[in-house]
């Protein structure tokens, strides 16, 4: 039960406010905070009234019992309940949610919840804010210039509870309640620039869920025909999340089972990839009767380093729900077994769950036993250099070690972590400064990649170079500008000049490789890993150029401008030579990324067999073949 006190404060604001409408301002700022000046309009009984609500409001709300009772005075205090909820939305003590759903029923209040919703999610903690999210409409609302904030921060949370995979059932029944809403979150982003990509992947990580029998079957198998081409990104930051969706949307669908078996058991390397992420992530119920498959892989000392990665990229599943199968592949990543490729996948799985902060006390052992191998690793090939220095990197949390100076990346995703939980205009500042600094960033990774220095150095360089090519694509800057509830909001830095200067890279470290190798007698084999970065850079033009972007010439005219310098690829028009394996799979991931623009918004929606000739045929015309 609520105290008396509480209730005789609530009683006294109520009729202030209903006999002096105009005060109802003063009252508001007062519970704003901050450095308002003191309103001579409020009698010291209303300011002591009001200064007790915002003192016992917020414990009230985070008490099942005291809830319900405040749930019963909503029908004579609703009103000034919900304004002090608005003038709370930034409060992070505070579950605004249930209180909210509540009042929503009281047909009086709704308009009132709608814009207390709105605040609270453009505000409020990451949890309460998804849990207010219904509340502000459907995906139709979503779309209006008046909910433009709503929707740039439903981007933050939902990069951020992807980021952490946390899941949230109600706000993925929202989803599924209403194509209009799917649409605007999961589908129209799925075939965007690479944010939306991302974002449409982690949303259904996180709500899939909620998809129970009785979902609307229509909306289920539009979820399907969304999933498939997210599956098969070559992007990690796509697929990971996407193969952990289907893990956990198996877990409803016994049929999507079947299928996984059938992948994990075909030829196909990626197919086999991603169905052992979604294997591996799902729910305990459907994962103990496929549990000795996995156990299998586990287990078998013939299996290659991205097989066991792809088990560790289910960690933040696999740790809760079979923890002794986890167990197992720790201890053998842990000792060696897969090199830098399989430490890589277990440290990004435990930063996952370490994201939470709810058990970094038993996480900090394997981080800390990943990071040791990581800074001791002599390895001398300079892939697997690479792949500890990220290692490093992803550890750092543990340390509070200072991010490389060359990966923006880390620093914009630390802002979204922030921003998840409150806005804040410095941070948004800072976000534009980081847009701003990325130009600079990546020339100096150029000089120090494309340089003679040691190989740690340019290793960690091409690192950077294409961490400021992602970061690029993603623009994770531009949600975080577009939310500024209390303060006047900061405009998106010109990135023209960013875009030409990553658009015209890739062309320019093939002519440096061909030139080292006709006047400088470099082996060809030497400069295989900047063939790969410049592949890599120009595939990260391509994500930047998706449907809801107006960067560049556009989409086409990249795709035409990306076969024209892939022609200087030494051995790709005229089959001079035998393509390394690695540079290989480079090539592959550009041409899934050119295949895929062509086929623009009919993305998972056909065939994909009837693109391969039409794709063919604009190649060959292209390189004069």
């Amino acid at each position: 039960m609520i105290s008396a006190e509480l209730q005789d404060a609530l009683i006294t604001l109520t009729n202030l406010l209903a006999s002096n409408p105009e005060l109802e301002e003063a009252v508001r700022n007062r519970w704003r905070g901050g450095d308002l000046p003191e309103d001579d309009a409020l009698t010291a009984e209303v300011r002591a009234a009001a200064d007790l609500l915002s003192a016992e409001l917020p414990k009230a709300t985070c008490s099942d019992d005291e809830l319900a009772s405040l749930n019963a005075l909503l029908v004579d205090s609703g009103p000034i309940l919900l304004t002090w909820c608005f003038a709370s939305a930034w409060r992070p003590d505070v579950r605004m949610g249930p209180l909210l759903k509540h009042a929503a029923d009281n047909e009086a209040l709704q308009t009132q919840v709608v814009g207390v919703a709105c605040e609270r999610v453009v505000g409020g903690p990451l949890g309460d804010a998804l849990a207010c999210a219904p509340l502000t409409g459907d995906g139709s609302e979503l779309k209006l210039p008046s909910h433009r904030q709503v929707r740039a921060r439903l981007e933050i949370l939902i990069w951020e509870a992807g980021a952490c995979a946390q899941e949230v059932p109600d706000f993925g029944r929202w989803i599924w309640d209403a194509e209009v809403t799917f649409e605007e979150l999961i589908g129209a982003p799925a075939v965007g620039a690479l944010r939306g990509r991302v974002l449409a992947a982690r949303c259904l990580e996180v709500s899939v869920c909620a998809i129970t029998p009785h979902t609307n079957q229509q909306l289920v198998n539009r979820t399907l025909e969304v999933l498939q081409p997210l599956l098969l990104h070559p992007e990690p930051l796509v697929w990971v999340h996407a193969a952990r969706a289907l893990g956990r949307l198996a877990g409803s669908m016994e049929q999507l089972e079947g299928m996984l078996l059938d992948w994990v058991m075909g030829p196909s390397q990626v197919l086999r990839q991603r169905a052992i992420t979604a294997l591996a992530s799902l729910p305990a119920g459907s994962l103990s009767l496929l549990a000795g498959q996995l156990v299998a892989i586990v287990r078998s000392p013939d299996e290659e380093p991205s097989v066991l990665a792809a088990v560790a990229a289910a960690t933040p599943y696999l740790y809760f729900e079979r923890r002794d199968i986890w167990d197992r592949l720790a201890t053998r990543i842990i000792k060696g077994d897969g090199g830098a490729i399989t430490s890589r996948a277990l440290a990004r799985g435990l930063a996952t769950l370490w994201r939470r902060g709810t058990h970094n006390q038993e996480l900090e052992a394997p981080l800390r036993a990943l990071r040791e191998r990581a800074r001791r690793a002599l390895s001398s090939e300079f892939s697997e250099m690479r792949r500890w220095i990220e290692v490093i990197a992803v550890t750092d949390v543990i340390d509070g070690a200072e991010r490389d100076p060359l990966d923006l990346e880390l620093g914009l995703d630390n802002l979204m972590r922030l921003a998840a939980q409150y806005d804040d205009p410095e941070a948004d500042a800072r976000a534009a400064r980081f847009a701003s600094s990325l130009a600079p960033t990546f020339i100096e990774a150029s000089r120090v990649a494309l340089g003679t220095g040691r190989p740690r150095q340019r290793a960690a360089a091409i690192n950077g170079l294409e961490a400021c090519a992602r970061v690029f694509a993603l623009r994770l800057w531009s949600p975080l500008l577009s939310t500024s509830p209390d303060c006047d909001p900061i405009d998106e830095p010109d990135m023209e000049e960013t875009w030409q200067l990553l658009a015209e890279t890739p062309a320019k470290i093939l002519d440096l490789v061909k030139e080292r190798r006709q006047h400088e007698g470099v082996d060809i084999n030497v400069d295989v890993p900047l063939e790969v970065l410049a592949i890599k850079l120009g595939g990260y033009a391509l994500d930047a150029c998706g449907e809801d972007t107006d960067l560049g010439p556009g989409s086409g005219p990249t795709a035409h401008e990306t076969c024209l310098w892939l022609r200087k690829l030494e051995g790709l028009a005229d089959e001079s030579r035998q393509i390394p394996p690695r540079l290989e799979l480079a090539v592959s991931t550009i041409f899934w990324r050119l295949v895929d623009t062509t086929r623009g918004t009919t993305l998972g929606d056909g065939d994909d067999v009837a693109w391969l000739g039409p794709f063919a045929a604009w190649w060959a015309l292209v390189i004069d073949r």
